[in-house]
């Protein structure tokens, strides 16, 4: 019985690892010999060549011509001969020498023209000559002018630059103000007295409503977690009469609808009043009664803010506090 082949026959072996590495060998090596060889080339090039170059670059150094000098030397400067690093260098000198003699020949040539000039263009070439020669012997007294004129100058443009930047960091500082400003304004709008008129269905008569929300938060544990913020009432209902309501979204007040309880209020930094609380007539527990509507609305409309304290089941006493400068009673009763 013939024997099966295996299930993941192996491949078979060639010689291309060892060939492969041998042709990777021989191309690295030639590229070695191209290397040396080019080197060797272009040593022998320079050494060839070495004298006329070197006679090129004097000759041009030797009419004054450093520009030419250079560029006969640079495609060679990396040999570090010594005699062509001389001949550079000294054409580096003659462009000095050069720089300095066009440096002189301009102050020469602003003498003759100030020597001749008038009036505003003569002043001109005198701040030219500052300029070009600040230590120049010439014109002492109309240089000591104008060097104190270009002083004030700049003093001048000193103190204008520091201005303006003086100004723009002003500029950046109100817009910063002003920006805070409209956020603040933003933020508080959210706290100011809202007013609504509403029909009551049974007598058709209008059911006034002024409402402010609480400028703190508060968050209480489960069941009632999250941020909420508390609101205070004024109701003027044509069946019920004038209520004062306080009220939460979420939460369970400590307060009865079948007996009133005490809360403490504060009207700005006063002593704390006790004002009678009633729950509401469905027995639910995220709002009060805040009896002594008038003597409450009374003190309210002299402060600016008024703080109520009240218990909450597990929470204990918490505090919200109410900014009720800009209560209006006209708006409120729709007067306005």
């Amino acid at each position: 019985m013939a024997t099966p082949p295996p299930l993941n026959p192996q491949p078979k072996k060639t010689g291309c690892a060892k060939g492969c590495l041998f042709v990777a060998v021989i191309g690295f090596v030639a590229i070695m010999l191209i290397g040396v060889i080019g080197n060797l080339v272009s040593n022998m090039g320079w050494k060839k060549d070495r004298p006329s170059i070197l006679a090129s670059v004097e000759q041009a150094l030797d009419a004054g011509d450093y520009q030419r000098a250079f560029l006969l030397a640079a495609p060679h400067q990396f040999r570090n001969d010594s005699e062509l690093t001389a001949l550079v260098a000294r054409a580096q000198g003659l462009k000095r020498a050069s720089a300095e003699r066009t440096h002189q020949e301009r102050i020469a040539t602003l003498v003759t023209e100030i020597k001749i000039a008038q009036g505003e263009q003569r002043e001109k070439k005198l701040e030219q000559l500052v300029a070009l020669a600040p230590n120049t012997n010439e014109f002492p007294e109309e240089l000591r002018a104008i060097r104190e004129k270009i002083k004030q100058r700049q003093e001048e443009a000193r103190a204008k630059a520091e201005a303006e930047r003086q100004a723009e960091l002003k500029r950046k500082e109100q817009q910063k103000k002003e920006k805070a400003r409209l956020a603040m304004e933003a933020m508080l709008a959210e706290f100011k007295w809202r007013y609504h008129v509403t029909t009551d269905e049974l007598t058709s008569k209008p059911t006034y409503l002024a409402v402010v929300k609480s400028i703190n938060q508060v968050s209480f544990d489960f069941p009632y977690q999250g941020i909420q913020r508390g609101a205070l009432m004024l109701r003027t209902h044509p069946q019920h009469g004038k209520d004062l309501i306080l009220r939460v979204e979420k939460g369970q007040m400590l307060v009865r609808s079948y007996e009133d309880t005490a809360v403490k209020v504060v009207f700005d930094e006063g002593s704390p009043i006790s004002y009678r609380v009633v729950g509401p007539s469905d027995h639910g527990t995220t709002s009060l009664f805040i009896r002594d509507y008038s003597g409450f609305v009374g003190r309210m409309m002299k402060a600016k803010k008024v703080k109520v304290s009240v218990p909450f089941y597990q929470q204990g006493n918490v505090v919200f506090e109410f900014n009720v400068s800009d209560f209006d009673s006209d708006r409120y009763l729709n007067k306005k």
